[in-house]
């Protein structure tokens, strides 16, 4: 089994892992609490940040008088737009001690009477993109929206590309903070690598014609 596909079962396997592991507790979260759970994706060009904002039955009628400015009872595009925006303001993104930006890609919420029902979701997608060289990196993000009532899940997802390898991971007790050490393969790495592949790959063949040609030529006699 090659390096890229241990890479995609690990990915997969972490993934749905976590998402067992959110949607339990989502099920299970308290009335009066703000459950915020975030997945990172760390790739060689791009941070991802996707984050499950479920409110509790209890302090939803707080969480929708954020969204529904005119209160009229529905969810509009530019107020769904205006919260999520507002939120991404809320958080934090450190790559190597350097705030990157982290801006919003896209946004779906559910209605006002399934978040009264505690059963409602705000999913957002934001993601930054920072110029890395090859190297050791340190990643922390923070997350301090509604720290009142919020209850706050992060972690981070197997990365896709094979030049990331992560080193450890460590959170607050709250979750609140995480930080991740991790390392990026250089083009050259990555490239030098391919090529002793592809030169061991020329070298079997050759060894295996060479002894098939020969046991064809012992077979002649």
């Amino acid at each position: 089994m090659n390096a890229q596909r241990t890479q995609q079962i690990l990915r997969l396997a972490c993934a749905a892992t976590l998402g067992l592991t959110l949607t339990r507790t989502a099920d299970a979260h308290r009335l009066d609490e703000y459950l915020q759970a975030s997945r990172i994706s760390i790739e060689s060009g791009c941070i991802a940040v996707e984050i499950n904002l479920t409110p509790g039955a209890a302090v939803a009628d707080g969480v929708i008088a954020k969204i529904d400015r005119n209160e009229d009872g529905e969810f509009s595009p530019a107020e769904t737009e205006a919260y999520a925006s507002d939120f991404v303001r809320s958080l934090s993104l450190q790559v190597d001690g350097v705030e990157q930006s982290l801006l919003l890609e896209r946004y779906r919420s559910t209605s006002p009477a399934e978040m009264r029902q505690g059963m409602g979701t705000i999913r957002l997608y934001a993601a930054a993109k920072p110029s890395l060289a090859g190297g050791p990196h340190r990643l922390v993000f923070r997350n301090t929206h509604r720290s009142d009532i919020g209850v706050y899940l992060v972690n981070a997802l197997v990365p896709s590309d094979e030049r990331i390898r992560i080193h450890g991971q460590s959170r607050d007790f709250l979750q609140r903070e995480y930080a991740v050490e991790y390392a990026l393969a250089s083009p050259r790495t990555s490239t030098r690598a391919a090529s002793v592949s592809s030169v061991v790959g020329v070298m079997l063949a050759a060894l295996c014609y060479a002894f098939s040609r020969r046991r064809g030529l012992s077979s002649g006699r």
